[in-house]
Protein backbone atom coordinates (compact mmCIF):
# COMPACT_ATOMS: atom_id res chain seq x y z
CA UNK A 1 0.00 0.00 0.00
CA UNK A 2 0.90 3.24 -0.61
CA UNK A 3 -0.41 7.11 0.41
CA UNK A 4 -0.28 9.63 -1.43
CA UNK A 5 -1.58 13.36 -0.89
CA UNK A 6 -2.62 15.99 -3.17
CA UNK A 7 -2.91 19.76 -3.48
CA UNK A 8 -5.14 21.70 -4.40
CA UNK A 9 -6.58 21.14 -7.94
CA UNK A 10 -9.04 24.20 -9.12
CA UNK A 11 -10.82 22.75 -11.93
CA UNK A 12 -7.76 21.38 -13.88
CA UNK A 13 -9.62 17.95 -14.99
CA UNK A 14 -6.93 17.35 -17.14
CA UNK A 15 -3.75 18.00 -15.15
CA UNK A 16 -5.70 15.76 -12.54
CA UNK A 17 -5.79 12.80 -14.74
CA UNK A 18 -2.33 13.31 -16.06
CA UNK A 19 -1.25 13.36 -12.37
CA UNK A 20 -3.21 10.37 -11.99
CA UNK A 21 -1.69 8.46 -14.45
CA UNK A 22 1.67 9.42 -13.13
CA UNK A 23 0.50 7.85 -9.76
CA UNK A 24 -0.99 4.74 -11.35
CA UNK A 25 -2.81 4.14 -7.99
CA UNK A 26 -3.60 0.57 -7.28
CA UNK A 27 -6.59 -1.09 -5.23
CA UNK A 28 -5.37 -0.77 -1.58
CA UNK A 29 -3.67 2.88 -2.22
CA UNK A 30 -4.55 5.76 0.48
CA UNK A 31 -5.43 8.80 -1.67
CA UNK A 32 -5.77 12.04 0.42
CA UNK A 33 -6.96 15.42 -1.40
CA UNK A 34 -6.63 18.36 0.06
CA UNK A 35 -9.73 20.03 -1.05
CA UNK A 36 -10.40 23.29 -3.64
CA UNK A 37 -11.26 20.95 -6.52
CA UNK A 38 -13.60 23.32 -8.12
CA UNK A 39 -13.30 27.03 -9.83
CA UNK A 40 -10.75 28.80 -11.02
CA UNK A 41 -9.83 25.74 -13.91
CA UNK A 42 -12.53 25.61 -16.74
CA UNK A 43 -13.73 21.92 -15.72
CA UNK A 44 -15.01 21.70 -11.99
CA UNK A 45 -17.38 19.01 -13.48
CA UNK A 46 -14.78 17.29 -14.74
CA UNK A 47 -12.49 17.14 -11.83
CA UNK A 48 -15.35 16.02 -9.42
CA UNK A 49 -16.38 13.71 -11.81
CA UNK A 50 -13.13 11.65 -11.67
CA UNK A 51 -13.04 11.97 -7.74
CA UNK A 52 -16.71 9.91 -8.32
CA UNK A 53 -15.40 7.72 -10.56
CA UNK A 54 -12.75 6.82 -8.17
CA UNK A 55 -14.87 6.28 -5.23
CA UNK A 56 -17.45 4.21 -7.26
CA UNK A 57 -14.34 2.18 -8.81
CA UNK A 58 -13.65 1.38 -4.90
CA UNK A 59 -10.40 3.60 -4.55
CA UNK A 60 -9.21 4.54 -1.27
CA UNK A 61 -9.79 8.40 -1.60
CA UNK A 62 -10.15 10.56 0.58
CA UNK A 63 -11.06 13.70 0.23
CA UNK A 64 -11.58 16.59 2.73
CA UNK A 65 -13.36 19.77 2.26
CA UNK A 66 -12.06 23.10 0.77
CA UNK A 67 -13.04 27.00 1.46
CA UNK A 68 -14.30 26.47 -2.53
CA UNK A 69 -16.41 23.55 -1.70
CA UNK A 70 -17.96 25.69 1.52
CA UNK A 71 -18.67 28.82 -0.66
CA UNK A 72 -20.79 26.52 -3.21
CA UNK A 73 -22.76 24.64 -1.16
CA UNK A 74 -23.65 28.24 0.79
CA UNK A 75 -24.70 29.76 -2.22
CA UNK A 76 -26.80 26.74 -2.59
CA UNK A 77 -28.07 27.28 0.76
CA UNK A 78 -28.60 31.06 0.40
CA UNK A 79 -26.08 32.07 2.93
CA UNK A 80 -23.12 33.18 0.21
CA UNK A 81 -23.45 35.94 -1.51
CA UNK A 82 -19.69 36.57 -3.12
CA UNK A 83 -19.03 33.09 -4.56
CA UNK A 84 -20.92 33.73 -7.79
CA UNK A 85 -19.38 37.45 -8.31
CA UNK A 86 -15.96 35.59 -8.23
CA UNK A 87 -15.72 32.24 -9.90
CA UNK A 88 -18.96 29.99 -9.42
CA UNK A 89 -19.63 31.68 -12.87
CA UNK A 90 -17.17 28.95 -14.70
CA UNK A 91 -17.59 26.28 -12.14
CA UNK A 92 -21.43 26.69 -12.92
CA UNK A 93 -20.31 26.59 -16.62
CA UNK A 94 -18.64 23.39 -16.72
CA UNK A 95 -21.79 21.67 -15.31
CA UNK A 96 -24.68 23.63 -18.45
CA UNK A 97 -26.37 25.44 -15.50
CA UNK A 98 -26.42 28.95 -14.41
CA UNK A 99 -27.13 28.83 -11.03
CA UNK A 100 -26.02 26.57 -7.72
CA UNK A 101 -29.26 25.46 -7.15
CA UNK A 102 -29.26 23.43 -10.66
CA UNK A 103 -26.16 21.68 -9.54
CA UNK A 104 -26.98 17.66 -9.66
CA UNK A 105 -27.46 16.42 -6.44
CA UNK A 106 -24.83 13.64 -6.83
CA UNK A 107 -22.46 16.52 -6.54
CA UNK A 108 -23.81 18.48 -3.79
CA UNK A 109 -23.58 15.13 -2.11
CA UNK A 110 -20.23 14.43 -2.91
CA UNK A 111 -18.95 17.77 -1.44
CA UNK A 112 -21.68 17.83 1.90
CA UNK A 113 -20.18 14.18 2.51
CA UNK A 114 -16.54 15.63 2.56
CA UNK A 115 -15.02 16.15 5.90
CA UNK A 116 -12.99 19.02 7.08
CA UNK A 117 -10.30 16.35 8.25
CA UNK A 118 -8.57 13.35 7.91
CA UNK A 119 -6.03 11.80 10.12
CA UNK A 120 -3.80 8.38 10.13
CA UNK A 121 -1.15 7.24 12.43
CA UNK A 122 1.40 9.66 10.74
CA UNK A 123 -0.52 12.35 9.01
CA UNK A 124 -3.40 14.96 9.54
CA UNK A 125 -4.99 16.00 5.91
CA UNK A 126 -6.92 19.60 6.59
CA UNK A 127 -7.77 22.38 3.77
CA UNK A 128 -6.15 25.47 5.80
CA UNK A 129 -4.75 24.69 9.24
CA UNK A 130 -5.44 24.00 12.50
CA UNK A 131 -5.57 26.18 15.72
CA UNK A 132 -2.19 25.00 17.53
CA UNK A 133 -3.47 27.61 20.27
CA UNK A 134 -6.04 24.66 21.27
CA UNK A 135 -5.57 22.37 23.86
CA UNK A 136 -6.80 19.81 21.28
CA UNK A 137 -6.65 21.61 17.37
CA UNK A 138 -7.99 18.22 16.13
CA UNK A 139 -11.12 18.51 18.48
CA UNK A 140 -11.23 22.05 18.55
CA UNK A 141 -10.34 23.88 15.91
CA UNK A 142 -12.72 25.46 13.55
CA UNK A 143 -14.62 24.49 10.59
CA UNK A 144 -13.79 28.16 9.42
CA UNK A 145 -9.93 28.08 10.59
CA UNK A 146 -10.31 24.19 8.93
CA UNK A 147 -11.26 26.03 4.86
CA UNK A 148 -9.69 29.30 5.73
CA UNK A 149 -7.21 29.47 7.89
CA UNK A 150 -6.74 31.75 11.49
CA UNK A 151 -6.33 30.84 14.79
CA UNK A 152 -2.72 30.40 15.91
CA UNK A 153 -1.40 27.87 13.10
CA UNK A 154 2.59 28.40 13.98
CA UNK A 155 1.94 26.82 17.76
CA UNK A 156 3.68 24.56 19.19
CA UNK A 157 2.60 21.05 17.29
CA UNK A 158 0.38 19.60 19.37
CA UNK A 159 -1.17 16.56 16.94
CA UNK A 160 1.11 13.41 18.69
CA UNK A 161 3.67 13.51 16.77
CA UNK A 162 2.11 13.37 13.70
CA UNK A 163 2.78 15.93 10.20
CA UNK A 164 0.30 18.06 9.56
CA UNK A 165 -0.40 18.54 5.59
CA UNK A 166 -2.05 21.23 4.08
CA UNK A 167 -2.92 23.36 0.77
CA UNK A 168 -4.56 26.30 0.94
CA UNK A 169 -1.97 29.08 0.96
CA UNK A 170 0.04 28.81 -2.58
CA UNK A 171 4.00 28.01 -2.15
CA UNK A 172 7.00 28.07 -4.58
CA UNK A 173 8.31 24.56 -5.08
CA UNK A 174 11.34 25.44 -3.64
CA UNK A 175 9.34 26.09 -0.30
CA UNK A 176 7.27 23.33 -0.61
CA UNK A 177 10.30 21.22 -0.85
CA UNK A 178 11.84 22.94 2.40
CA UNK A 179 8.54 22.09 4.26
CA UNK A 180 8.73 18.36 3.51
CA UNK A 181 11.85 18.78 6.43
CA UNK A 182 8.63 20.17 8.79
CA UNK A 183 5.74 18.62 10.75
CA UNK A 184 3.98 20.90 8.36
CA UNK A 185 4.01 19.96 4.60
CA UNK A 186 2.47 22.53 2.12
CA UNK A 187 1.47 21.01 -1.13
CA UNK A 188 -0.47 24.02 -3.09
CA UNK A 189 1.94 24.96 -6.02
CA UNK A 190 -1.09 27.34 -7.49
CA UNK A 191 -1.43 24.88 -10.31
CA UNK A 192 -3.61 27.52 -12.06
CA UNK A 193 -0.90 30.48 -11.92
CA UNK A 194 1.04 28.46 -15.01
CA UNK A 195 2.87 31.33 -16.37
CA UNK A 196 4.86 32.47 -12.93
CA UNK A 197 7.94 30.75 -11.74
CA UNK A 198 8.19 27.87 -9.54
CA UNK A 199 4.46 27.69 -9.30
CA UNK A 200 1.89 26.19 -11.78
CA UNK A 201 1.90 22.47 -10.95
CA UNK A 202 -0.12 20.10 -9.26
CA UNK A 203 1.80 18.77 -6.34
CA UNK A 204 0.94 14.67 -5.25
CA UNK A 205 3.34 13.67 -2.41
CA UNK A 206 3.80 10.25 -1.57
CA UNK A 207 3.61 10.15 1.92
CA UNK A 208 5.79 7.15 2.27
CA UNK A 209 8.51 8.50 0.93
CA UNK A 210 8.22 12.52 1.22
CA UNK A 211 8.96 12.33 -2.58
CA UNK A 212 7.17 14.99 -4.81
CA UNK A 213 5.25 14.21 -7.72
CA UNK A 214 5.02 17.52 -10.12
CA UNK A 215 2.23 17.31 -12.76
CA UNK A 216 2.64 21.06 -14.92
CA UNK A 217 -0.92 22.40 -15.64
CA UNK A 218 -2.50 21.34 -19.14
CA UNK A 219 -5.73 23.07 -18.69
CA UNK A 220 -5.24 26.53 -20.77
CA UNK A 221 -5.28 29.35 -18.69
CA UNK A 222 -6.59 29.46 -15.42
CA UNK A 223 -8.04 32.24 -13.42
CA UNK A 224 -6.95 34.32 -10.04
Amino acid sequence: MTRYAIGDIHGGSKTFRALLNVLNLRYGDQLYMLGDYIDRGPDSKGVLDIILQLIDEGFGVRPVRGNHEDMLLDSVAGTHDGWMEGWGRETLKSFGVTSPEELPPRYLTLLDHMPYIWSDENFVFVHAGLDMAADDPLTESTPLEMVWGGGNPFGRNKLQGRTLVTGHKIRPLPLIEISLLTNHIQLDNGAFTNMQPNLGNLVALNLDTRGLIIQPWCDGKGSL
